[in-house]
């Protein structure tokens, strides 16, 4: 009854007000929270490393529209789990923390429109819309962004770490992730670029363009963080990575915002599939 009760509260009262920010509560993500964050400079220090590999997905048969009806087809061409697995959306992945099956595949990953991607990428359903939103803004307002990489498997992963060791980079697991290690498996994590330098994946270069900026403003409106930033190379364990984002979802975007937290600091207060005003409700009822 507590936890109804508290459930009750929060749907009627609908907002939580923050330090001035209003966030949704339990609420499906909404790209249009406005929160004027300033501009952050960068600067990039990293030598390019290789393109990413892509999960290979079979072009549809089916046609995908855009818009708010964007990502719907008549048949799912992305990979499909085999059993049925907790849902790790919201999991602290790491350096050290893994997935807790190298198997795992999301249930709801969705073919991203290639008019936003750079090839057959997939998301899951909530992430895929978010980043088609947050594109197609940006596009709106003279910037050209593009997906290069969403999820990846296991095998994949292993492939391009396996890769970047065999060229004889000496910080290749500070770079690219562990195979079952990636936020990329979580169906959560986009690598981004522009067409201002050729649709390079996983470009240093990125660091210096117009959308890292406008990302730099604008992303966590939209759900999406910058996984591993400049400065917090001992908190994330991975080097500076300009164009890796992961999506969180708009209210939990807004607080990592106003705590100046990374990603991983901020996912250490869940349980691994909550949000945190859900979780911070379920423990008031244990």
């Amino acid at each position: 009854m507590l936890k109804k009760f508290l459930y009750s509260i929060v749907a009627i009262l609908g907002v939580i007000t923050i330090s001035g920010c209003a966030v949704l509560a339990l609420s499906a993500p909404s790209p249009q929270v406005a929160v004027v964050l300033p501009q952050t400079q960068q600067a990039q220090a990293m030598q390019p490393i290789m393109d990413d590999v892509e999960e290979p997905a079979p072009l549809p048969n089916a046609s995908i529209t855009t818009g708010s009806d964007a990502l719907q087809s008549t048949s799912n061409p992305c990979p499909q789990p085999t059993k049925v697995y907790p849902d790790y959306s919201y999991l602290d992945v790491g350096q050290d923390i893994p997935i807790p099956d190298k198997n795992y595949i999301p249930s709801d990953l969705t073919l991203l429109d290639t008019s936003i991607s750079t090839s057959s990428i997939c998301l899951k359903k909530d992430a895929a819309l978010a980043v088609t939103k947050m594109i197609s803004d940006a596009k709106a307002q003279g910037y050209d962004i593009k997906v290069s990489s969403g999820f990846r498997s296991y095998n994949t992963q292993e492939g391009i770490l396996s890769r970047d060791i065999a060229s004889g980079n000496p910080d290749a697991t500070k770079l690219v992730a562990k195979p079952g290690y990636s936020e990329h498996q979580l169906g959560m994590a986009v690598d981004l670029t522009s067409g201002s330098i050729a649709d390079a994946s996983a470009a240093v270069k990125f660091g210096d363009t117009k959308e890292f900026t406008w990302l730099q403003n604008h992303a966590y409106q939209y759900g999406f963080i910058q996984s591993y930033p400049e400065g917090k190379e001992d908190i994330t364990g991975y080097m500076n990575e300009a164009w890796h984002y992961r999506y969180v979802g708009v209210d939990d975007a807004a607080l990592i915002v106003k705590n100046g937290e990374t990603t991983n600091q901020f996912l250490k207060q869940l349980d691994g599939t909550t949000t945190v005003v859900e979780n911070f409700i379920q423990k008031l009822v244990q």
